[in-house]
């Protein structure tokens, strides 16, 4: 018969003349007991480690439900951005409608032409927008990215916009072209002449009988600066009997003027001159009783009354009397 072997365990007391404690076990129960204290040091390890790994985790969660909250609160941003974008397009649109209007340009339909029968749509790079989030409070719910690119413009209204834009700068410059070539100025300074004679039936200076002025007569001193009404080209530089010296310029195929009686040119046949650029300087000649520029406006082949578009000339300072072609203070 074997005999079974024991381990015994003694514990010494700190100080003498106490008594020891002992422990006498069989081997098997020592091996169970190591078996177990190694069972729950690995049950320990594992479980600081699930538990480090749990906070890990929980603070990922935490940090992309930030994430997630943050991005939402961008959208959102974007949307209310784009909305914004599109409520001002939609004024511009407005004001491009009555800009369109003033200047005279047809309306355009958005079912009109090829342009209302489809239309390349805006590309999707043109607006980024977030991948769409996993995290959804309300399912049911449209998500944020449908809403911004709800909100957005279509390509045909973008294009459409484009195109009123377009239209109506080039009427502008247009419209620019036509003012710059259209009489409006006095060709003398106001401040420095006054009107002698006006448009119209007047007695003759030389025969006293009625005749027709197809002009007006701006009297100032000797070699007083006379310029150009609008743009245009000089098509003559010249003597023009009753006229004497005299400048005649071509603005466009609407609007000519003359300008006599000069004692100098300062411009040539074909130059092209501006509003307000020197073309020469006030004299006598020809049949005149003194000082002064004969002013004629002709508006497609016909003289017109010069005094209405002299739109420097303050209309209550002088009253032109009508029959005599004179004009006098107030």
């Amino acid at each position: 018969m074997v005999r079974e072997k024991y381990h015994t365990l003694l514990i010494m007391p700190p100080s003498p003349g106490k008594r020891v404690i002992k422990f006498s076990l069989p081997s098997f129960c020592w091996r169970i007991f190591y078996v177990m204290a190694a069972a729950i040091m690995l049950w320990a390890g594992v479980g600081t480690w699930s538990l480090y790994h749990h906070k890990e985790i929980t603070q990922r969660c935490l940090f992309l439900l930030k994430e997630n909250q943050l991005a939402r609160n961008r959208l959102e941003d974007q949307r209310q951005e784009v909305e914004y974008l599109r409520q001002q397009l939609k004024r511009i649109r407005e004001q491009a409608g009555f800009i369109r209007k003033f200047l005279g340009l047809e309306p355009h339909s958005m079912a009109e032409g090829k342009l209302g029968q489809g239309g390349e749509g805006v590309s999707p790079q043109a607006f980024s927008f977030p991948p769409e989030l996993p995290y959804r409070v309300n399912p049911e719910r449209p998500s944020l990215t449908d809403s911004v690119r709800s909100s957005c413009l279509s390509g045909q209204e973008v294009t459409q916009i484009y195109t009123d834009l377009g239209q109506i700068t080039k009427a502008l410059q247009n419209k620019q072209q036509e003012m710059d070539h259209t009489p409006s100025i006095s060709p003398v300074d106001p401040q420095k002449s006054w009107i002698s004679s006006g448009y119209g039936i007047r007695i003759s200076p030389f025969t006293g009988k009625k005749e027709l002025h197809l002009g007006i007569d701006i009297a100032g001193w000797k070699g007083t600066p006379i310029v150009a009404t609008a743009n245009g080209k000089v098509i003559f530089v010249g003597k023009c009997r009753a006229f004497g010296l005299m400048a005649r310029i071509r603005h466009n195929s609407t609007f000519t003027t003359e300008y006599a009686h000069l004692l100098k040119a300062a411009v040539k046949k074909g130059q092209y001159v501006r509003r307000g650029e020197l073309i020469g300087y006030m004299g006598n000649s020809g049949w005149s009783t003194g000082y002064h520029v004969h002013y004629g406006i002709k508006k497609s082949g016909k003289y017109i009354n010069p005094f209405p578009s002299m739109l420097d000339w303050d209309k209550n300072s002088f009253l032109l009397a009508e029959g005599k072609g004179e004009a006098r203070k107030n």
